[in-house]
């Protein structure tokens, strides 16, 4: 028998080092890899492309589904009246353009904020976060689009 342990040892041996690593050890490995990666790729703002509130065809179209869509509830500009100000004297300024798609798409539970997904595209979601944001002053755009805000 000790014979049969020794012929395993001199294979072992006679592998290179990367073979003689275990599967769940590479997993592992990669797994750490492909997350450190993302969280560098999330600081530097890279998971996401921001809404441009400068295209004219975009605010336009923007600006009528808001007419139409959200300002019984938030106000004809922004001000807020069922639902919270967007106008940036509230927080909606804070959030990032993939936290407002998903408010605008899947609305928030157990409020008045009810989801669009069923009559809205994602690009007229968009449109809409375009309009949005014409209301904000070019540092608060800023800051948005970056994340890096107070939170007071």
């Amino acid at each position: 028998m000790a014979s049969k342990k020794a012929r395993r040892i001199r294979r072992a041996r006679r592998q290179p080092w990367w073979q003689q690593i275990s599967g769940w050890v590479w997993a592992l490995s990669l797994g750490v890899v492909l997350m450190v990666g993302g969280l560098i790729a999330a600081a530097a703002g890279e998971t996401e492309k921001s809404i441009d509130p400068t295209s004219p065809e975009l605010v336009a179209q923007g600006q009528v589904i808001f007419t139409e869509t959200c300002a019984a509830c938030h106000g004809p500009n922004g001000e807020g009246d069922i639902g919270s100000p967007l106008n940036g004297s509230a927080h909606a300024w804070h959030h990032m353009d993939n936290q407002l798609r998903s408010v605008i798409r899947d609305g928030i539970p157990n409020t008045q904020m009810v989801g669009h997904k069923d009559h809205l595209t994602d690009q007229e979601i968009d449109a809409v976060i375009s309009f949005i944001k014409t209301w904000w002053t070019p540092e608060r755009q800023r800051m948005q689009r970056t994340g890096r805000h107070p939170m007071g």
